[in-house]
């Protein structure tokens, strides 16, 4: 099914360190490597890592013993916390001396920043070739949003959209998450997403595993990743590039709760009466929505499965 590959493969990076997961770093190390041999390793991208808890992975990387059955080195996306220079020193000598458990590359540093300076300042400490995400806060004046994104682009490195949280008030609205990928899709920088993408179609949900946990509606990955489809069909086709209000189907298909809505088969994927071919989906994965940060792999699988989108093992 080359449409479902194209939105699919290497979607999910895995932060089960977490909330609400919260896994112990073992179970974690544990896990990712169960998923990297699983039916479904295709839609693994990166082990997700803050930099402080560097030495503790390296410990449970050796525990593990074994090495990666298929000869891979574990792709490895490092997060740095408030002392910036520090943690992105860590992520870069990052390499376990232990002679067992898996090899591992860094191949994603992680920051926060909401100015330009600060972005450049975090941007000279990392090396070109390495992949950088800076997570853009949404409560950003939008005009300092795209004086960021210019200068990410201008040095190549990729914006983080955070989608969601533990709590209600932590969950933008479609407007805001509309408005983030338009601007990312002009720039153009792309973008990775985190938090609250569990399930496949947006709904209102458990914000936590906890019995008595809030509930609240929360965006789907399956809208997040088709609208940025949609923005990014718009842009290279001319339409409207210098609007700030993102196109309807952007905006609607972030709306949208009614899973039988979208539809697809081998070659496509549609919502409603817009299709999406496998070569549109997989440009727009290239050049726009890269993948998303969850702390379960096994919910985001389980949902696609039961709604028949993807074939159980």
């Amino acid at each position: 099914m080359p449409a479902m590959n194209a939105l699919l493969t290497g979607l999910v990076d895995f932060a089960g360190l977490f909330p609400p997961a919260g896994l112990d770093m073992a179970s974690a190390v544990r896990a990712y490597a169960e998923y990297r041999q699983g039916p479904h390793a295709r839609m693994l991208g990166s082990f997700v890592v803050p930099a402080g808890r560097l030495p503790e992975f390296e410990t449970a990387l050796m525990a593990l013993g074994a090495e990666d059955p298929a000869g891979r080195a574990w792709p490895v996306s490092v997060l740095a916390g408030d002392t910036v220079d520090t943690d992105i020193g860590r992520a870069l000598r990052f390499t376990p001396s232990g002679d067992r458990g898996p090899a591992v590359q860094v191949v994603s540093i992680e920051v926060k920043a909401d100015t330009a300076f600060s972005v450049a300042r975090a941007m000279a400490l990392v090396p070109r070739a390495m992949t950088m995400a800076v997570e853009i806060p949404l409560s950003l004046r939008r005009e300092d949003r795209r004086s960021v994104l210019r200068a990410l682009k201008s040095a190549g490195r990729v914006a983080k959209l955070r989608t969601g949280g533990v709590a209600p008030e932590s969950i933008p609205s479609p407007e805001q998450v509309a408005e983030f990928i338009w601007d990312c899709a002009r720039a153009p920088v792309p973008f990775k997403a985190t938090a609250g993408l569990h399930h496949a179609v947006r709904a209102e949900q458990r914000l936590t595993y906890a019995a008595d946990s809030p509930r609240a509606v929360m965006h789907g990955f399956l809208n997040v990743f088709l609208a940025a489809a949609a923005a990014w069909r718009a842009v290279r086709s001319g339409a409207a590039p210098e609007t700030l209000a993102p196109p309807p189907a952007v905006a609607g298909i972030l709306e949208e709760r009614d899973a039988s809505s979208f539809t697809f088969d081998g070659e496509a994927i549609r919502w409603r009466n817009v299709e999406f071919t496998a070569a549109e989906i997989a440009r727009a994965r290239s050049g726009l929505a890269r993948s998303f940060g969850s702390c379960s792999f096994v919910e985001p699988i389980a949902e696609l499965e039961a709604l028949g989108w993807l074939p159980r093992p």
